[in-house]
Formats: C-alpha cells, structure tokens, sequence
C-alpha cells in the first residue's frame, strides 16, 4: 500500500468515527465552497482531516476550499464528502473521492471510499481493487482481490435523473431499470457492479477525476454533455445512440 493511500484511508477511519457521533455541528451551514455548492459542517471537517494526513505528501485541491499548497509536485483533488444531500437526509450512501495525481494532471492513483459500509476502492499502478477498511485495518490487505466485472446485475445507476425525464423515459423504452443513488463518485466506483452508470451534463472534476481513472478499463465517455459508463458494450451502445439522438 503506497504511502498516499495508507494515508487516506486512515484519515477515512477518523472521519468515520466522528460522522457516527452525528454532532449537530456537521449539519450547520457555512460559505459557499470552491466547487459552488454551500458546505456544511461535515464538508469542512473531512476536508480538515485528510489535509491533516496528506498535505505531507502533495498539495490539495478540494472541492471546499480550492487548492491548498503541500509538500512535493503532485497534489490531490478531493471531494472530502460525495453526497452531502444524502447525510442531511440522513441516507446511507456519502463518502469521499481521493485522485492522486502528477504536476501534469495524470492521475497515479485513486481512492473512492463509502462511510457507510465502509468499502474502498482504489487504484494503484494499473490494478484496482475493492475491500473493506476493517479488512485493511486489520493487515488483511494482502489478501486483497482484484476489482472484476460482476457477470450478472439487474439495474444501472442514473445519476441527475431528477431533471432528465426524458433520458428516463428512454431507458425505460428500452427495458433499462436504474436507481438514482445521489454521490457521483460512489456510483462511479459501483461501475463495475451494475449495468451502466449515467451522470448527465458537465461533471465536475472533484466528483469524476478518481472515478473515471478507476474505470478506465470499462467502456466510458465523458464530455460536457454526460459521463456514461459500462461494463457491457452493447448496454453501453445502446445508452450512447439515444443520448447522441436526444441532444438539442
């Protein structure tokens, strides 16, 4: 385990521990932060964490408060809790998307991290994979098993469904179910599980750049139109027909 990823993901088992205490002050409201959404409580303190752990290391660009100067060339984009909406609301699924990446912004290595189950899943050299942090905090690391496509699901993930009804309807023509999680990042992360993963118009970098290095080796395309990805070649054709034919 590289020193980046040691790193995150200890500073993930702290904010685990603290998010549980549900202390209101992670629900109160503050500024407007870098990405242009309003933070909270808990955006800013696992933003304060990890820098804690990681500025060692690289600067940080964080989707709270831009970019922040560290040690070295490299430096970090982060999304410090993917899925603020959902903690509100008090929904099981928000985490956290780490991209480690070189002075040229080629992205090395990648961490996107559930806070509810507690499942990571990481990018180092050209091999992902998945696990718990218990099985890590435990040393039981070693026997970490590669990420694979899962042969069989049922439903893709359609983020921002909310306001693309007519994407929805197509899907549904088509006789492709999905659910609308709400955390970019951790749906991208389950792109290996379910049949497709939908993001529509520009995604932000703090929500896609781990991601989309995790899914390199799955069919995908990211633009300013949508992100879509696939571990299915033909699901993947027919999403991208219709989105080419629905644009204007």
């Amino acid at each position: 385990m590289s020193a980046f990823l040691h790193q995150a993901l200890k500073a993930s088992s702290v904010i685990i521990a603290t998010l549980q205490r549900q202390d209101s002050l992670l629900y109160e409201k503050h500024t407007r932060g870098a990405g242009g959404d309003i933070s909270i409580g808990v955006d800013l303190y696992s933003e304060r964490i990890y820098k804690e752990h990681l500025l060692t290391l690289a600067s940080i660009e964080s989707e709270e408060s831009g970019f922040i100067q560290g040690a070295g060339s490299d430096y970090i984009v982060l999304d410090p809790l993917d899925g603020s909406d959902n903690f509100l609301s008090h929904i099981p699924y928000y985490g956290a998307s780490l991209a480690l990446c070189d002075k040229n912004d080629k992205c090395k290595e990648a961490l996107i991290i559930n806070f509810c189950s507690k499942e990571c899943v990481i990018r180092q050299d050209s091999q992902c994979f998945r696990f718990y942090l218990y099985e890590y905090e435990s040393k039981q690391d070693k026997a970490f098993m590669p990420l694979d496509s899962t042969p069989i699901s049922k439903c893709g993930i359609f983020e921002k469904a909310y306001s693309n009804p007519h994407i929805a309807k197509l899907l549904y023509e088509n006789g492709l179910k999905f659910r609308s999680l709400g955390a970019s990042a951790l749906s991208m992360a389950k792109a290996y599980e379910v049949n497709f993963m939908l993001f529509m118009g520009e995604i932000r970098k703090f929500d896609s750049k781990a991601g989309l290095f995790l899914c390199e080796n799955l069919h995908h395309i990211s633009s300013k139109n949508w992100t879509l990805i696939s571990k299915d070649k033909h699901i993947f054709d027919i999403i991208l027909n219709f989105l080419d034919n629905s644009k204007g």
